[in-house]
C-alpha cells in the first residue's frame, strides 16, 4: 500500500464502496418488476475507476459483475470519454459490450464529483423482455442475432439529467413488457444516482484525491494477491474440457477446451482448441473472460478481491470464430447458461489438476423450463390489456459438486452463478402463471459419488392450467445436461444426466429436449429431474457413518450404499455393519484392481 494512504482510511473507503455496490442491488431487488431479477436475483453491480477497471463487485451473480470492464470498453468505442454529470447509458449488444445474451442489459452511470469524472457504476440484469421472435431470449431457432431481439449499442437514454423521450419510446415500443422495463430502468438509474451521492460524501470527507488513490490501490492489491497465488501453483500446462448438449440445430455436442499454462506468477488460458462457432450457445468474448475468471476464483484464495486487478494477472488466448468468441451475427441466446457454464467447468477442471486439494466436482447442469404465454382471463389494470407472463419454474435446483472436506450443497443452481441466484417462490410462480406445482423434492441416488459426494439433484412436477386456445409455450433454451454429465474429480463419480418429460392427458410420455420450444396444453404435466453435482475422491473411502446418514435422510438408497460406497447397513436402524462393510469394500477394491 502507498505510504500516502492511511490504512484506516483505505479500509473505510474500500468497505464503503463495497457496501454501495451491494446496496444498489438490494434496492433494485426490493422494487423491480422483472420476475427473473426479483425472484432469481439475476443481477450484478460493479464500481469501476475512470479507466474502466473494476474496483469492487457486489456479492451477486459474477457473470454480471465481472463483465463490466468489457462493457466500458464498448462505451468508450462510442463516446470516447464524452460523459457529463447525469448521463445514464443502456446497452446489450453482445458484439459491442461483449457480455451475454440480449435480455441481460447493462445499465451504466458515469460517476462525477464536482464536475470531475471519477468512475462508473454498472448494474447488469435480466430485463422483463427485449423483443425478438420469442419472449425471454431463449429461442434456439433464431436465424441470427437480430432475430433474437433488440440489439442496443450504448445509448444515452438520459443526457445530463434529461430523458431522451423519443429514443426511449422507440426502445419501449419494441418490447413486450414496456411498463415493466420503463419502471425498472428508472429504478436502476435512481438507485445508482443515490450511490453517486454517497460516493460524493466520501469525497467530501476524505478528499477526492484520497478516494481516487484508494480505488487505485484496491485494484493494485487485487493484482498483487492474484499473482502471489499463481506463483504458488506448480509450473506446467493443465488441460480441461466440457461439453454442452448441442446447439439447438446441429445434433452434436459443442466442446469448450482450455489449456492453462502456469509460469511463475503468470497464468495463460488458451481456448484455441475449442469448437468453431455454432448457433445459440456461442459465448461472446467478454462473457468468456468472465466465466473463465469464475472458474479460477473457485480454486483461489477467497480473500483475493474479485476486481480488475485480479483479472490483470491472467492472460487469454481466445480465437475469433470459435464458440467462445463468435463473429457477428451469430446467435448467443444460451451463451452463459450453456457454454458459459462449460467455460467455468473446463477452467476449474484444468486448475484442479494443479491443485487437487482444492479441486471441485462440477455442479449439476441448469435445468429450467421457461413458461411463456398469455392469460386471457386476467387483465392488467395498468394497461387494460390481457396479462403476458414469462416465468422460470425453478432456476436453482441442481446440486453443487463436492470438494475435499465437504459434500456438495443442495439447490444452488448452475455453476457460473456461484450460488448467487435463488429459487423463485412456488406460490408466486403459481400466482403469476397458469401452472400448479405438485411435486418438489430431493431425488434419491442422484448424486456424484465420492469420499465427499456431490449434492443430490431434485425432482419438480407441475401441471398446466392454461386456458384452451391461449398461447402457452414451454421453452428449454436455458437448460442443459441431458447428454453431458457434471464431472467428478480426484476419483469421484460424475453426477447424473438431466431428464425432462411431458406427460400428456392420456398418460403418454414424451422426452422434452434441451433447447426446444413447444406448446403445452391444459392438463399436461412437465417433469424435470435436475442433476446433482460431481463427487471428490474414491466413494469407497467415504466415512461409513456418513453413508448411513445419507440413507437415513433419503439421499442414497440401501442398494447404492452397498454397490457404490461398499457400506452394509442394518435395514431397520441404518447402523453400519462394520465387519460386513470392511469385507464388501475389500471385494469392490479387488474388482477394480
Amino acid at each position: 500500500m502507498s505510504e500516502k494512504i492511511d490504512p484506516i482510511t483505505f479500509s473505510v473507503v474500500w468497505n464503503k464502496l463495497q457496501y454501495l455496490a451491494q446496496q444498489v442491488g438490494e434496492k433494485v431487488l426490493y422494487s423491480t418488476q422483472s420476475f427473473v431479477t426479483a425472484l432469481a436475483r439475476d443481477l450484478g453491480q460493479s464500481i469501476l475507476d475512470p479507466r474502466g477497471k473494476i474496483v469492487v463487485a457486489a456479492s451477486s451473480a459474477p457473470i454480471h459483475t465481472l463483465v463490466a470492464e468489457e462493457a466500458i470498453k464498448g462505451l468508450e468505442s462510442y463516446f470516447h470519454g464524452d460523459y457529463r454529470p447525469g448521463d445514464f447509458i443502456v446497452a446489450n449488444d453482445p458484439y459491442i459490450v461483449r457480455g451475454g445474451h440480449l435480455p441481460d442489459w447493462n445499465f451504466i452511470r458515469p460517476l462525477f464529483y464536482e464536475g470531475e469524472h471519477i468512475g462508473f457504476f454498472q448494474t447488469k440484469t435480466h430485463v422483463s423482455d427485449t423483443g425478438g421472435f420469442l419472449p425471454g431470449g431463449y429461442g434456439a431457432g433464431a436465424y441470427d442475432i437480430i432475430a433474437e431481439g433488440l440489439n442496443l449499442p450504448p445509448l444515452k437514454i438520459i443526457k445530463a439529467g434529461e430523458l431522451q423521450e423519443d429514443l426511449w419510446h422507440l426502445v419501449l415500443k419494441n418490447v413486450r413488457m414496456p411498463t415493466e422495463l420503463d419502471m425498472d430502468t428508472r429504478l436502476i438509474n435512481g438507485c445508482m444516482a443515490l450511490a453517486e451521492e454517497q460516493i460524493g460524501r466520501l469525497c467530501d470527507k476524505y478528499g477526492v484525491e484520497t478516494v481516487k488513490a484508494c480505488m487505485a490501490e484496491i485494484v493494485a492489491s487485487g493484482e498483487r494477491l492474484m499473482r502471489a497465488e499463481i506463483a504458488g501453483i506448480p509450473d506446467g500446462t493443465y488441460y480441461g474440457e466440457s461439453a454442452t448438449d448441442w446447439d439447438g440445430q446441429t445434433d452434436r455436442q459443442i466442446w469448450v477446451r482450455v489449456e492453462a499454462t502456469v509460469k511463475g506468477e503468470e497464468l495463460t488460458l488458451d481456448f484455441s482448441r475449442s469448437d468453431p462457432q455454432a448457433t445459440f450457445v456461442n459465448c461472446p468474448v467478454g462473457a468468456t473472460i468472465t466465466s473463465a475468471m469464475v472458474g479460477l476464483f473457485y480454486l483461489m484464495d477467497a480473500n483475493i478481491p474479485k476486481n480488475g486487478g485480479a483479472m490483470n494477472a491472467v492472460k487469454f488466448v481466445i480465437p475469433e470464430g470459435t464458440v467462445v468468441n463468435p463473429r457477428y451475427p451469430a446467435t448467443v441466446g444460451a451463451s452463459q447458461i450453456s457454454v458459459g457454464t462449460q467455460i467455468v467447468e473446463a477452467c476449474m477442471l484444468a486448475m484442479g489438476q494443479a491443485l487437487p486439494d482444492r479441486a471441485m466436482g462440477a455442479w449439476g447442469r441448469h435445468l429450467c423450463p421457461i413458461n411463456i404465454g398469455v392469460q386471457p382471463d386476467v387483465i392488467d389494470p395498468r394497461t387494460g390489456h390481457v396479462r403476458h407472463y414469462f416465468t422460470e419454474t425453478f432456476g436453482s435446483d441442481s446440486g453443487s459438486g463436492a470438494v475435499k472436506g465437504s459434500d456438495g450443497w443442495l439447490g444452488v443452481g448452475f455453476q457460473s452463478a456461484c450460488g448467487n441466484l435463488t429459487r423463485p417462490n412456488i406460490e408466486f410462480f403459481e400466482s403469476t402463471s397458469p401452472y400448479l406445482v405438485t411435486h418438489y423434492e430431493v431425488l434419491q441416488d442422484w448424486e456424484g459419488a465420492g469420499e465427499f459426494r456431490g449434492a443430490p439433484g431434485s425432482y419438480v412436477r407441475f401441471v398446466a392450467r392454461t386456458v384452451p386456445g391461449a398461447p402457452s409455450l414451454l421453452m428449454t433454451g436455458n437448460s442443459d445436461g441431458q447428454r453431458s454429465a457434471p464431472a467428478g474429480v480426484c476419483g469421484g463419480g460424475s453426477g447424473p444426466f438431466a431428464e425432462m418429460e411431458i406427460v400428456a392427458t392420456d398418460g403418454a410420455r414424451r422426452i422434452l429436449r434441451t433447447f426446444e420450444t413447444r406448446p403445452i396444453f391444459p392438463g399436461e404435466v412437465c417433469e424435470t429431474r435436475n442433476p446433482g453435482g460431481g463427487g471428490w475422491g474414491d466413494p469407497l473411502d467415504r466415512e461409513a457413518g456418513k453413508v448411513g446418514e445419507d440413507v437415513r435422510n433419503g439421499f442414497v438408497s440401501m442398494q447404492r450404499a452397498r454397490d457404490v460406497y461398499g457400506v452394509i447397513l442394518d435395514p431397520g436402524t441404518f447402523e453400519v455393519r462394520l465387519e460386513a462393510t470392511q469385507a464388501r469394500r475389500r471385494e469392490l477394491r479387488g474388482r477394480a484392481a
